[in-house]
């Protein structure tokens, strides 16, 4: 068994930089599901956070789409959210979770699986020493791969704030555009739906976009991220 790396962000030449990736078993159940992956790996270099397709949504008419979610050790998560159109499910592979359900704290480790129903606050953080890896479906599709696709293309290119989110009026912008997919529970909802409305338009007289087309591209990740061999 060996200690395989993968995931680096890649300096300006091309190399990956050390420590900036995610470890894993050359002969474990992650090695195996990475072997699944359909996708490039998409990564959030800020907060320490790995995505890859196992099932692309558009495959299946956008019936679902399921993703291999890797976490770096006492990573913080999403702000508590909900989503207005689709169910999420989680399988725990490794490590431990904190998840918030409708207000309400349960752990979760390996072996653990979790249903969030459309419309319930939830976010969750991953606890402990180890690497959090998850596998993670969204039932329908939606338009979940644009949302992480472009805050983690964002953070690689350094438009995100130090703790991994996007700047006032970029946010507005975003969030108006997403509203169908991702609702943020602070501010309320209401008062974002005010914010937003009154301060995406001034974002895009400004020149923000909601999304580049490049951070759909695999180029992009292959340019930002240390794939994995194919």
């Amino acid at each position: 068994m060996a200690i395989l790396t993968a995931g680096e962000k890649l300096d300006d030449n091309g190399k990956p930089i050390p420590g900036t990736g995610f470890e894993y078993e050359s002969d474990g159940h992650v090695a195996e599901l990475l072997s699944q992956t359909v996708g490039p790996i998409v990564s959030q270099p800020i907060t320490g956070e790995w995505i890859i397709t196992l099932v692309d949504g558009k495959e299946n008419n956008g019936e679902f789409g399921r993703a291999l979610v890797i976490f770096s050790p006492g990573n913080l998560g999403p702000p508590e959210h909900y989503h207005p159109n689709y169910v999420e499910k989680f399988e725990i592979i490794s490590g431990e979770f904190i998840f918030l359900v409708d207000g309400k704290e349960q752990r979760a480790g390996p072996g653990d699986k979790l249903t969030v129903e459309k419309g319930v606050r939830h976010g969750w953080r991953c606890v402990g020493d180890d690497y959090g890896v998850v596998i993670g479906e969204a039932w329908p599709l939606a338009r979940i791969a644009e949302v992480v696709s472009t805050l983690f293309g964002m953070a690689h290119e350094g438009k995100l704030t130090s703790k991994g989110q996007p700047k006032f009026l970029h946010a507005m912008l975003i969030g108006r555009e997403y509203s169908d997919d991702t609702v943020f529970t602070s501010p309320p909802p209401f008062i974002l739906s005010i914010m937003t409305t009154v301060f995406a338009p001034l974002a895009r007289l400004l020149g923000y976009k909601a999304t580049e087309p490049r951070y759909l591209e695999e180029e992009f990740w292959e340019k930002h991220v240390n794939q994995l061999a194919k």
